[in-house]
C-alpha cells in the first residue's frame, strides 16, 4: 500500500490510453502475451471469466481499433485475438509511463536493496502461483 501510495502522490498519474477501463487493460496486456494470438476461449481461461464477457470485452476493443480479429491458419473454427498496431504502441507508452513512475518511488533504494526487493515479489509471485493452481486442481470436476 506504501508503495500505491507514493506512486499515485508522488507524480501525476499517466493519461489513461484511449480511456479503458482495468479490466479491458488487463485483456490487452494478455492478448500481448502471445505473438500469434490467443482465442477467446484461451483469453477466457486466463482471466477468469466466461468467454461470453470475454466476447463482450473484445468487441469494444475491435471498436476501438485495439484488437484484431483474424483466423486460425490451421483450424478454421478458431478465431485468434491480437493487439493492433495502435494497441502496441500504446500499451508501449503505458510501461514506459509505469516505469517512470514508479522508479521515482524506489529511487531511495539502493541496487543491492532493490534486488532484495526483487527476489522478495519473485518469492511472493511464486507462493501465489502454486496456491492458485493447487486450488484450481481441488475445484476441477472429473
Amino acid at each position: 500500500m506504501s508503495v500505491m501510495r507514493h506512486a499515485r502522490h508522488g507524480s501525476p498519474p499517466p493519461e489513461p490510453i484511449l480511456k479503458l477501463t482495468p479490466p479491458q487493460l488487463h485483456l490487452l496486456f494478455s492478448i500481448s502475451m502471445k505473438k500469434e494470438g490467443v482465442s477467446a476461449k484461451e483469453l477466457a481461461e486466463r482471466s477468469s471469466v466466461t468467454p461470453g464477457a470475454v466476447t463482450q470485452f473484445v468487441d469494444m476493443l475491435v471498436e476501438k481499433g485495439l484488437v484484431a480479429r483474424e483466423g486460425d491458419s490451421s483450424d478454421r473454427r478458431i478465431v485468434r485475438l491480437k493487439l493492433t498496431d495502435l494497441a502496441q504502441s500504446q500499451l508501449e507508452q503505458f510501461k514506459k509511463d509505469q516505469v517512470a513512475s514508479m522508479s521515482r518511488v524506489f529511487e531511495p533504494l539502493s541496487n543491492r536493496e532493490l534486488k532484495v526487493l526483487v527476489a522478495l515479489f519473485s518469492k511472493m509471485d511464486v507462493y501465489h502461483e502454486m496456491k492458485e493452481k493447487a486450488h484450481a486442481e481441488t475445484h476441477q470436476t472429473p
